[in-house]
């Protein structure tokens, strides 16, 4: 019982990890490589900046291309690869705790 409410939880944290490591990045981004925000922001509409929704997928196109990396900051990347795979982790987490949960009931 212990390991299957240990395993839910680890799920439950990893996915709030991944919602919420996006806006760290993001501030990094913006605190530390203001040319490289701007790139994001930029809609190529005169003064005209992302926004909204629109922001948050310019974003998402950074986080699943290679160019985080490509920054060359370790604590950048170290962000990025805890969003990168803590979903990954959640979802083994939670398939783990039904595995469990099913084998249990057996």
């Amino acid at each position: 019982m212990a390991i299957y409410i240990g395993l839910l939880l680890i799920g439950l944290i990893c996915f709030i990890a991944h919602a919420a490591l996006p806006f760290r990045i993001a501030k990094r981004l913006r605190e530390d490589y203001p040319h490289h925000w701007q790139v994001i922001v930029d809609t190529g509409d005169g003064n005209r900046a992302a926004r909204g929704p629109r922001l948050w997928l310019r974003m998402q196109q950074v986080l699943r291309s290679p160019a985080i990396v490509a920054i060359g900051n370790a604590s950048l990347t170290r962000l990025w690869r805890a969003w990168r795979y803590s979903q990954w982790l959640a979802w083994g987490c939670w398939v783990a705790a039904l595995a469990l949960q099913w084998h249990s009931r057996a």
